[in-house]
């Protein structure tokens, strides 16, 4: 695998990187973000559209995950790509002290979670498994098996999400046994309300279901169409916020009703933070996003741009459309559905007026049709490792090669001859700035675009490979 990264001519060399991880204090004066090349930062927010830089550290690898401690706030505990999780003290008028080290975790450290008695730590791995320590003793405590996400609640109840949607909640303190588990496919993200009563899971079909601590349903909200990524609450519990994996950001009330909504494709939904009025996220922008959580005003210069529009290019005698969960080609009026997904689709592409390829989350649909006919004459489902957020295609009808880019930083590739099984996916490269935009110049190569705007030019080999 190779990392990528081309400037643009006219253009700095060296730019910050993406921000994974955000994390404000309990008081909300203080927000500390982490960033893909190992920088964490704290930032005075107690005027959030200024906020004031007042320290900065570094990590040897990139900072997944922060959390300040409920017990004593000069306490931050990150988690790293390394597999290790550190806790510093963060105090404004000296240097940040590494404080314990908790380390030899076989996977990334995505998340850290602090029990509400401030002495134990949950490391949340990138292997689907979460490790308990005692962290001032640097004591390995055990792991929770199943778990790809996790919240902890005011009360000291863990919520884990497991890979094939189980979701489970436990007292640590008591059992590690589950006190309640119950089924809920497609759960990407959870969390609890201030007071510990709801947990709310955020779907990839855009819902967010309500459950009480036993687990029972309670009600079920729709954030949109959009798979969600991230969910938390307002501070005062009368709102749930939501960011989904294309960037949009929609608070909702009780009653199901949009507070308000607002997207932006440089916003990386990993990661959402609430410190009183203020929401923080993670993105692309080397910075952290910050917004009025009540009202959705965006709080940095640049955020806010209009909600992307439905995925469509032209495509024989009229369009290829994504309307939904479907692709429909064909005439305006008289559009045929070539495609089916279980989720929106969100990304399209075709090639040479006969092949066509959709994605949505994680599934990639290639079909070609007939010449003379808008019916599938062959489909194929691939299964990108991570979601999708655009897709492109190059060669012929008979050997199609289908790119995807991910949310993050990969970008992957598949061989379809249309005779036998795809190969792939392989892995093209890392982009240091995330893919916005993929772009066929012509039949053997594209132009991948990052969200700073910088572009690299890959080809096709002899090989059939892609290289740039």
């Amino acid at each position: 695998m190779s990392s990528i990264c081309r400037v643009t001519p006219g253009t700095p060399s060296v730019q910050a990187a993406p921000v994974s991880c955000v994390a404000f204090r309990a008081d909300g004066r203080r927000l500390a973000s982490g960033t893909q090349d190992g920088k964490v930062t704290v930032r005075e927010t107690s005027d959030p559209s200024r906020p004031v830089v007042m320290t900065e550290f570094a990590h040897r690898s990139a900072v997944l995950a922060a959390a300040w401690n409920p017990g004593a706030s000069d306490l931050l505990a990150i988690g790293s790509a390394e597999g290790t999780a550190a806790v510093w003290r963060v105090v404004d008028d000296r240097p940040p002290h590494l404080m314990k080290v908790l380390g030899g975790h076989p996977a990334p450290v995505t998340g850290v979670s602090w029990m509400p008695d401030g002495q134990h730590l949950l490391c949340q791995l990138a292997d689907g498994r979460a490790a308990v320590w005692q962290a001032f003793g640097e004591k390995y405590l055990g792991e929770l098996d199943d778990c790809v996400r996790l919240d902890v609640s005011s009360t000291g109840l863990v919520a884990t999400v497991g890979a094939n949607g189980f979701v489970a909640v436990r007292n640590l303190a008591q059992d590690r046994s589950p006190l309640a588990g119950r089924a809920a496919p497609a759960v990407e993200a959870c969390a609890w309300s201030p007071d510990a009563t709801t947990l709310a899971l955020a779907r990839r079909d855009g819902a967010i279901e309500m459950r009480n601590a036993h687990l029972d349903p309670v009600r079920s909200l729709t954030a949109g169409d959009a798979p969600l990524r991230s969910v938390t609450w307002s501070a005062d519990g009368r709102h749930v916020l939501a960011g989904a994996y294309d960037g949009t950001l929609t608070a909702l009330d009780s009653a199901n009703r949009p507070h308000w909504r607002l997207t932006d494709p440089t916003i990386r939904a990993r990661s959402l933070a609430i410190g009183g009025p203020v929401l923080a996220t993670a993105t692309f922008a080397g910075r952290p996003y910050l917004l009025d959580a009540t009202s959705g005003t965006p709080l940095t210069p640049g955020l806010s741009l209009p909600a992307l529009p439905a995925p469509t290019r032209p495509f024989r005698d009229g369009v290829l459309a994504a309307e939904g969960r479907v692709v429909t080609a064909g005439p305006p009026d008289d559009r045929t559905v070539v495609v089916e997904h279980d989720l929106r689709v969100g990304a399209i592409d075709s090639l040479a007026d006969r092949v066509v390829v959709s994605a949505a989350h994680q599934a990639v649909r290639v079909a070609r049709l007939d010449p003379l006919a808008y019916e599938v004459e062959r489909g194929i489902t691939l299964r990108a490792p991570e979601p999708v957020r655009t897709v492109a295609l190059l060669g012929t009808p008979e050997i199609t090669v289908v790119v995807a880019a991910s949310y993050d930083f990969r970008l992957y590739s598949w061989t379809v001859d249309w005779t036998g099984p795809p190969v792939g996916p392989g892995v093209v490269g890392e982009f240091g700035a995330g893919i916005a935009a993929l772009q066929r110049l012509d039949e053997q190569r594209l132009t991948a675009t990052d969200h700073r705007g910088e572009l690299v030019i890959l080809a096709l080999g002899a090989d059939g490979a892609l290289n740039s």
